[in-house]
């Protein structure tokens, strides 16, 4: 892995599986991203988005009682800041109509599980692409939005 620096990221994980989010956390300490706030459920991931922007939001699909493309929907509908925060979403479900979905539900982009490093690291590069290249950072970010 080289090319990018990727510490300064502050990214949100939403996983309700501990031992996900154990492996996540090894794959961010490699990659010295310690800005991450690991959250068991929708719900906390509200509450957290009130408080703080993450560059990066990455969600299982599969929780209950809020999945992530529930959970995905809902913030995108929020406009705004919530509109353009990349969402990756961490998936068992790899077949084409099960992508698409996740794609027409507002992700940013879908990883198989189990999840490597050198896909991760990969996928993070092309979202800081992207992010750099469509100017995301603007004027309107700063307006409180209601995401209940």
């Amino acid at each position: 892995m080289s090319g990018y620096d990727l510490s300064a990221l502050n990214v949100m994980v939403i996983d309700d599986n501990v031992h996900m989010l154990r492996i996540v956390k090894t794959i961010f300490h490699a990659m010295a991203i310690s800005r991450v706030r690991y959250l068991s459920n929708a719900k906390d991931a509200y509450a957290e988005l009130r408080r703080a922007q993450p560059d990066i939001i990455i969600t299982d699909w599969e929780m209950k009682p809020v999945n992530g493309l529930e959970f995905t929907r809902q913030l995108r509908s929020k406009g705004g800041y919530y509109s353009r925060v990349p969402i990756i979403l961490l998936t068992g479900h790899t077949e084409y109509e099960r992508v698409m979905e996740a794609i027409q539900s507002g992700v940013s982009d879908v990883l198989a599980k189990p999840v490597s490093i050198e896909i991760l690291y990969r996928r993070l590069c092309r979202i800081v692409d992207i992010s750099a290249v469509s100017g995301a950072d603007d004027d309107n970010d700063d307006e409180y939005i209601d995401i209940g």
